[in-house]
Parts: structure tokens; C-alpha cells; sequence
């Protein structure tokens, strides 16, 4: 069948798409990234997994009408993704954190249109440009590391258990795609950002959490022993 995405007219036969947002204490940012992704017509299924906020994440999230995975202890971003991979059998996976800034439907629209448009290509990676100075450097400098980003499911086929990758994750899914030859589609997102760590919790606990992420993501970057 034809079908209109963006400008173009495409015939496919549409793909089951399902967004997943992992959310940590996020009452203030999480009904706006839900709302935007509602208006994407091509997105079928919203999923939430509340990764044992102590906030009304969840209250949130639920008042809208999204499917929301309740965990009830934070287990970190790694193990809440791979929540929401495991409760969906759609063919496409997309995924935005829950913090979020500037959100807007075309930037989800960027995310899946290639998949939809390229059989070969297997994941799209959104990087940040014209934001915030600090997230746009940090997506310049490691692109790997987005939080949005698109992937077909048979992708995950051998993933890794990614239940201890926490910040590490998105990281781990690139490569796992690198590993296996998978075709890589990066994609700009325009005055797009994130809320900073240090305006969540404070310019100590912040940098501390901060410092925790890079150490976690570090972990799953470094090279193997003997490389």
C-alpha cells in the first residue's frame, strides 16, 4: 500500500513501531515526551518502565493512557530498557529518555523514516545539535552514548544481557550493531537537549551522579583485556 511518511510516498507494508521511555523521577518532564510521542501517528504502542521512581513518574505517565512497567526498585537505565524491549513484539524499537527537552514530532519522525525507507539499515542514533552546548559536545564527542535512537527487531537477536549496563546501554546496543556488521544511520536532532544531572539534584549530588554514569559507561566502552 502507498502510504505518506513525512514528504514521501512509500509503498510498504507499515512495521509494528513501539517507543519505550525508561524513567527514573521524572513527574515534571514525562507527560511532555509522552504527549509529543502520542502525536506521531506511526508510533502504535508508547511503553513507560518506571525504574522504582520516588516520585508520581508513574502516576503520570499512567494518567495519560501509556502502558506503564512498574518496577519497584531502581535497577538502572540498562535493565529498564531491556524491560521494555522484552514487553513489546514490535518490529521497530524506539527509545527516548524521559528527561528530555524540545522534544517535537519531527525528531521521532527522524528516528524512524530511514528504517522505513532503507530494508538494509538496522538502527538510527540520534545526536543532539543546536541545544545545550554541554549535551551537544557530549553527543560530538561519543554519538554512541544518545538516549534516542531506532532499531529493528531483529537487532536484538544475541544482544547481550544489558541488566548491568545501567548508563552503559546505549553504548552496549551500538556495539552489539558494530559486532555484527549492522548497518548505522546517524541522524541530527536539532535544538534538542536534556535536563543536566546538576539541576536535578543539586550541584554535589549531581556531579556524584554524574561521575557514577561516566564510570558506568566507561566500563562498558573500554576494550577487553589483552586489546
Amino acid at each position: 500500500m502507498d502510504k505518506a511518511v513525512g514528504d514521501h510516498m512509500i509503498d510498504f507494508k507499515k512495521p509494528r513501531i513501539a517507543l519505550i521511555v525508561p524513567a527514573f523521577n521524572e513527574e515534571d518532564r514525562i507527560g511532555d515526551v509522552i504527549a509529543t510521542a502520542k502525536s506521531v501517528k506511526l508510533i502504535d504502542e508508547i511503553v513507560v518502565v518506571n525504574d522504582g521512581s520516588s516520585d508520581n513518574t508513574a502516576l503520570v505517565a499512567k494518567s495519560t493512557g501509556v502502558r506503564v512497567i512498574n518496577l519497584p526498585t531502581n535497577h538502572g537505565k540498562g535493565y529498564a530498557m531491556q524491560r521494555g524491549i522484552r514487553a513489546v513484539d514490535a518490529d521497530i524499537l524506539v527509545f527516548s529518555d524521559a528527561d528530555i527537552l524540545g522534544l517535537k514530532e519531527q525528531h521521532l519522525l527522524l528516528l524512524i523514516e530511514p528504517l522505513l525507507r532503507d530494508d538494509e539499515l538496522m538502527m538510527t542514533v540520534g545526536k543532539f545539535s543546536g541545544g545545550r552546548l554541554r549535551t551537544d559536545f557530549s553527543h560530538n564527542l561519543i554519538p554512541s552514548i544518545s538516549g534516542q535512537r531506532a532499531l529493528r527487531r531483529e537487532l536484538i537477536t544475541g544482544l547481550p544481557d544489558l541488566s548491568f549496563t545501567r548508563f552503559g546501554v546505549e553504548i552496549a546496543l551500538t556495539k552489539h550493531a558494530k559486532s555484527n556488521g549492522a548497518k548505522i544511520f546517524e541522524v541530527t536532532l536539532k535544538d534538542l537537549s536534556h535536563v543536566m544531572k546538576e539541576e536535578k539534584l543539586g550541584m554535589v549530588k549531581g556531579m556524584s551522579a554524574r561521575l557514577k554514569m561516566y564510570q558506568e559507561m566507561y566500563r562498558i566502552m573500554k576494550p577487553p583485556k589483552g586489546f
